[in-house]
């Protein structure tokens, strides 16, 4: 018998637990920012992004109940940020809101823990059962 590895989970379901966990946190509101491109069939071809659009934008997007922003860009372990993404969430680092590159519920309570240490020692560490 062949034996299989544990698949690796993709980008959209590590999206999902996050997304899940933020839900339960009272601090912060939170959405996924959709940044896949809107083909249009009777063209043939992506629809421009207009001329204000930012490239690089993370996935999930928030804002914390003191009006600090959130930009979480979410890879599968091993991937690999663009130099738009890096660039992005670089700007939102330097203008002191919260940014990273996670790839687990765990990483994002460790960011928060960083980023948000009085808040951390009064919000939930994982999921309720």
């Amino acid at each position: 018998m062949k034996s299989s590895k544990p698949k690796a989970p993709n980008e959209t379901s590590i999206q999902n637990a996050i997304l899940t966990y933020l839900s339960y946190r009272r601090d912060v509101f939170v959405w996924r920012n959709n940044t896949t491109g809107i083909y249009d069939a009777k063209r043939g071809r992506y629809r421009s992004t207009g001329k204000f659009s930012i490239k690089g934008v993370a996935d999930i997007l928030g804002v914390t109940n003191e009006g600090q922003i959130i930009c979480l860009e979410v890879k599968r372990p091993g991937g690999r940020t663009s130099r738009d993404q890096q660039n992005f969430l670089s700007r939102v680092k330097t203008f002191g809101g919260i940014a990273g590159v996670v790839t687990s519920v765990q990483e994002v309570i460790e960011l928060f823990e960083k980023e948000r240490p009085d808040e951390a020692k009064r919000l939930p560490r994982s999921l309720p059962s």
